[in-house]
């Protein structure tokens, strides 16, 4: 019991500090660069937060059938981390496959009897039972790091769907980084997503 009561108070003391930073870094996706002027339109779903070096995050966004898109980070108050965010846009996907297992049945004649051996009992033959299921199994769509590290991807999506970006703060090249209010060492960082129409190709009436 007292070591439950002392993990809640360890907890209670970090809650806090956890809050705090999350305060420090409200809004920072607002001090990225944008391409409003591309015609661009800054997406909700777009999120700020308070990171410690070496951390990773997975969001999940939802796409629209003919949208495009442009994704990117920033961290306006350490600008030695630009050019170094690491991140992955991944999909999940469903795959039917075809699973076969084996079972020992009875062995039966032609007249639907039983066949046993000569101590009465009943024969027992292998029988291979096959079963579609689905598995799911992450594609990755995009990784920047296969792409010189360029911090900003744009794309246009054929179907809506609901992709997963997977976002990995590097260490700093500064020993200090940021420790604001609270005290704890960590790096605020805005994940930007912007929208706009895409380009409907064919013709039209």
């Amino acid at each position: 019991m007292k070591r439950i009561n002392f993990l809640t108070i360890i907890l209670l003391m970090a809650m806090p500090l956890f809050y705090q930073s999350q305060i420090e870094c409200y809004n920072t996706v607002s001090f990225c660069d944008t391409e409003s002027r591309e015609g661009f339109t800054r997406n909700m779903q777009s999120l700020s937060g308070a990171f410690t070096p070496g951390d990773t995050s997975i969001v999940q966004i939802i796409v629209y059938k003919n949208m495009e898109y442009r994704v990117s980070l920033c961290s306006p108050s350490h600008p030695d981390l630009e050019g170094k965010f690491q991140f992955k846009i991944i999909e999940d996907i469903k795959k039917g496959v075809w699973k076969e297992n084996t079972i020992e049945v009875d062995s039966i004649d032609l007249d639907d009897e039983p066949v046993t051996d000569m101590n009465g009992n009943t024969l027992k033959i292998s029988k291979t039972q096959r079963k579609r299921v689905f598995e799911t199994k992450q594609e990755v769509r995009y990784d920047n790091s296969e792409h010189e590290m360029s911090q900003e991807f744009i794309f246009t999506s054929n179907k809506t769907r609901k992709l997963k970006i997977k976002v990995y703060v590097p260490s700093t090249e500064t020993e200090e980084m940021s420790s604001g209010l609270s005290g704890i060492t960590f790096a605020c960082v805005g994940l930007l997503l912007e929208h706009q129409p895409g380009i409907v190709t064919g013709f039209t009436r």
